[in-house]
């Protein structure tokens, strides 16, 4: 409202009705200063024509301007309050076909998620249903840091509910500043995080009831596992794992780097005598390609041997007397990083 159209209001308030003439005396007015006031008060529905003399204009109370203004809203508002009563009624009405038919799913025992899209909203439901315990198995080294970042909200509600978390990564995730940052902003809000070398595939177990397991070949595909019997032996698996696995460090520790470092030659040994090529290792155990060869090139090389096959082969005849333990026996270079641990690794 304008000082103009306060003026007018409280002129009008004052007289039965008046015409502008007599506004513009009144008040001292330039006509269209007053003709902008009265269209605004006209359609605050704070003035009318007089239905005997239409020149003329009479005051209207603001209550009873403000019913006539506010009564379309009103009853749009009514009408929009009843639509949503209305819908939520209906869709309350589906809670009981949704949760017979999420019981049917779980009778299932095992069910093929195909779409990725599937895959992450089960993770979500899951996730956000979940009241006692969280179980995570995320092989592969670093982590996507836009998976990581999504990742928070449904962990940051998981936490809050007081569920116990426990995480498996593989040791090259330590060397992964997005992956160091999630693990420790889990580990402040009372969540576990260990890694090791080599260990179970991908999957996660939600209050030992229901586990997604990632499905070998296509990373997009899932399995959802509601049978106690397996998901038992995937609770088992990652228990052994667990005991297995070291806790997540915070900083650089040069002992603990030379362990890793330890660890993950004898694992490149074992799967070396497994017949795996370096392509296979890489995947499985999280860390670069050309990190595993150089790995490779110094077991032969330790070894004394010219291939591959006659690597593997002379480990899986020796491995029971030492030859395995002794590739790690090397000491770290002085002044510099853990044997092992690359500054590809680190970055």
């Amino acid at each position: 409202m304008t000082p103009a159209g306060l003026a007018l209001y409280e002129y009008a308030a004052g007289i039965p009705s008046f015409t502008r003439e007599e506004a513009c005396a009144a008040l001292g007015l330039a006509r269209p200063e007053l003709s902008a006031a009265i269209e605004r008060l006209e359609g605050l529905r704070l003035l009318r024509r007089d239905a005997d003399r239409p020149d003329r204009l009479t005051v209207v109370s603001p209550q009873f301007a403000a019913g006539q203004l506010l009564w379309p809203l009103e009853r749009e508002i009514r009408r929009q309050t009843e639509d949503v009563e209305r819908i939520r009624t209906a869709f309350a009405a589906l809670g009981p076909c949704y949760q017979n038919g999420r019981q049917r799913q779980q009778r299932k025992d095992v069910e093929l998620l195909t779409d990725l899209d599937d895959v992450r909203r089960m993770i979500d439901e899951l996730t956000d249903s979940c009241r006692t315990e969280a179980l995570h198995v995320q092989p592969g080294g670093a982590r996507d840091p836009e998976a990581l970042l999504k990742a928070r909200g449904s962990m940051g509600r998981l936490l809050s509910r007081g569920v116990s978390s426990r995480s498996i990564y593989q040791h090259p995730a330590r060397y992964s500043q997005h992956t160091v940052e999630f693990a420790e902003w889990m580990m402040e809000r009372g969540a576990e995080v260990r890694t090791l070398a080599d260990g179970p595939d991908r999957m996660l177990v939600y209050d030992r009831k229901a586990a997604v397991v990632s499905v070998q070949g296509n990373s997009a595909h899932a399995l959802v596992v509601y049978e106690p019997n397996l998901v038992a032996f995937m609770v088992s698996s990652f228990e052994t794992a667990w005991r297995a696995a070291d806790p997540f460090p915070v900083g650089f520790d040069r002992e603990w780097a030379k362990q890793v470092s330890d660890d993950l030659r004898q694992s490149i040994v074992r799967l070396l005598t497994e017949g795996l090529d370096d392509k296979a290792i890489s995947r499985r155990l999280g860390m670069s390609m050309r990190t595993v060869q150089r790995h490779v090139a110094e077991i032969m090389r330790t070894l004394d041997t010219k291939s591959r096959f006659q690597t593997g082969y002379l480990v899986g005849l020796e491995e029971a007397g030492g030859a395995a333990g002794a590739l790690t026996a090397e000491e770290p270079a002085a002044g510099g990083p853990a044997e092992g641990v690359t500054t590809e690794e680190r970055s």
